[in-house]
């Protein structure tokens, strides 16, 4: 889809038009689960915060300012709600999460011997564990620099901190990381 078809289905949902929205939603719906997944790592919640997401943005889609990119403001929105539910997650623990946990690992073209399998599976476990152990500030900035490959200046203006705020959760979240996996590098 180009650009300039993306913002006619802007246009047409702000005056209504719900297939035009539900073609934006088809558009970017993989992107959003996938990197509320990243930050929540859970299949439910991922998909909850990405239907919350898709919700918010319809319900503000008066205010989407025309010449923005679009995908940048929805994950903006996607990054604010999974930072929300981070913060109140601590208090409520899910049950059954475990169970439909995605992995990279189940989409790997090159087979592994069973002892290369075993060995990177504990490790991803190990990782996952300790990016959970991040504060949400942390790991939110952790996952958008590695995992969505956004500059400092983008993280930035997601997240509505100064530039230097990236900088110093992100050195701090690897920092971090390093010292929890330290017994596994």
């Amino acid at each position: 889809m180009e650009r300039t078809d993306e913002h006619k289905l802007i246009s047409r949902a702000k005056e209504g038009d719900m297939q035009a929205y539900e073609a934006l939603i088809r558009k970017y719906e993989k992107s959003i689960y996938f990197l509320c997944h990243r930050m929540t790592n859970a299949h439910q919640a991922a998909d909850d915060l990405a239907q919350e997401t898709f919700i918010k943005a319809y319900l503000s889609l008066h205010s989407f300012k025309e010449g923005m990119n679009f995908f940048t403001w929805i994950r903006k929105i996607a990054v604010n709600s999974t930072l929300n539910y981070l913060k109140s997650w601590k208090r409520e623990e899910s049950l059954g999460e475990n169970d439909t946990r995605i992995s990279d690992r189940d989409y790997s073209p090159n087979p592994e011997s069973p002892h290369q399998e075993l060995q990177r599976h504990q490790m991803e476990q190990k990782f996952k564990v300790a990016l959970e152990a991040l504060p949400p500030e942390q790991r939110a900035v952790f996952i958008l620099r590695t995992y969505e490959d956004l500059n400092y200046s983008e993280i930035a203006q997601s997240l509505n901190i100064p530039r230097g705020t990236v900088m110093s959760r992100l050195n701090r979240a690897r920092k971090t990381l390093k010292a929890l996996l330290s017994d596994y590098l």
